[in-house]
């Protein structure tokens, strides 16, 4: 398909309205508090056959909270609905798809933290850090100021269930997860976990 054409500009926030489609759930308070921060720095996205928002939905309900009377927008013009409902799906599951490096992120909160700002304006709070952290150290779980880190150790050993994070860069997790997925089409096992499992025991069986 060749380069779709974009015409970007500012409009009447009441100009423009949701997807009547739309699925996601998104976090208005989260956003609304970005926009407080950094104001809009990225357009939403509107079909311009019908006027309904393809991308950015939540941003434009977070406007909306603020009392916006105007938002930018690119407007894209699509040859039906379906086709649509095509962007609106892909540009939702493109954000359910992407990972993090929670080391490097980890990094980064830890380093705006300690600003005379702190983590305002990143949709992250102290608590999403201190998760991040311990999740890190051992996949402890939710941890908030005046928890006991002991007794918290205590309960997640005595778990049925624990996590195992490996970190991987970008790239190589997205061929994990290729390689991960056919195995799963090619052995009928239902889940990642026990995939993984599989293999390193066979590998330490045949070796």
């Amino acid at each position: 398909m060749e380069q779709r054409k974009i015409e970007y500009t500012i409009v009447d926030i009441t100009s423009v309205q949701t997807h009547p489609k739309n699925v996601r759930q998104g976090d208005i308070g989260a956003i609304a508090e970005s926009l407080k921060a950094h104001g809009q720095y990225r357009p939403i996205v509107v079909d311009k056959r019908t006027n309904y928002i393809l991308a950015g939905n939540h941003t434009w309900k977070a406007a909306q909270s603020l009392g916006w009377s105007q938002i930018s927008a690119g407007f894209v013009e699509t040859k039906d609905d379906d086709e649509a409902l095509r962007i609106l799906l892909s540009d939702n599951r493109a954000s359910d798809l992407a990972t993090y490096d929670d080391g490097g992120l980890a990094e980064i909160l830890k380093q705006l933290a300690i600003t005379d700002t702190g983590l305002v304006g990143t949709m992250y709070d102290g608590d999403d850090l201190d998760d991040l952290v311990y999740r890190l150290g051992g996949s402890l779980g939710f941890v908030t100021e005046g928890d006991d880190i002991n007794a918290i150790i205590d309960e997640y050993a005595d778990k049925d269930t624990r996590n195992l994070t490996l970190p991987y860069t970008q790239t190589t997790i997205t061929q994990v997860k290729e390689h991960l997925t056919n195995l799963q089409q090619k052995t009928g096992i239902d889940n990642w976990s026990e995939i993984v499992l599989y293999v390193v025991k066979d590998f330490d069986e045949s070796h």
